[in-house]
């Protein structure tokens, strides 16, 4: 799940599903925005959900906090390996948020993860992300 900013709401109820229903599998969310000490909204629950197990990994992205700035579609990028092998094993991907940049930059950065890890051209690679999409694997909420 890729929610940035308001994209994180409909994650959250999500998460709040799973957690009541104890829901199987693994879950990871990418969450981000300008500054962590004032704009990771939700801190507490999210950190709730991943002791209760209803979401497996939380990776954060502060914009603004750093000499230079991490979005998330930077830390898919870091964290290729590990998203190409939840790929692989079946996992869908969920993007929420901003559909001038934000969403375009995740897509660019899973066709880059494709590439680099399935080790295949970029047009093959774009259409694995499109095959996804097709398939119902992929889903954007943008706006």
């Amino acid at each position: 799940m890729v929610g940035p900013g308001t994209g994180l709401a409909p994650f959250r109820s999500f998460l709040w599903q799973r957690s009541i229903g104890n829901a199987a599998g693994k879950t990871w969310l990418f969450f981000g925005h300008q500054h962590q000490a004032t704009d990771f909204f939700y801190r507490d629950e999210l950190e709730g959900f991943l002791s209760s197990g209803a979401l497996s990994r939380l990776s954060t992205a502060w914009s603004r906090d750093g000499a230079r700035k991490v979005y998330v579609q930077d830390r898919l990028r870091e964290a290729g390996a590990e998203v190409w092998a939840w790929l692989k094993e079946g996992a869908h991907f969920y993007v929420c948020g901003d559909a001038k940049r934000m969403a375009r930059d995740v897509e660019a950065a899973l066709v880059e993860i494709a590439t680099d890890h399935a080790r295949i051209g970029e047009a093959a690679a774009r259409n694995y992300v499109a095959e996804l999409k097709g398939c119902g694997r992929y889903q954007a909420d943008v706006y």
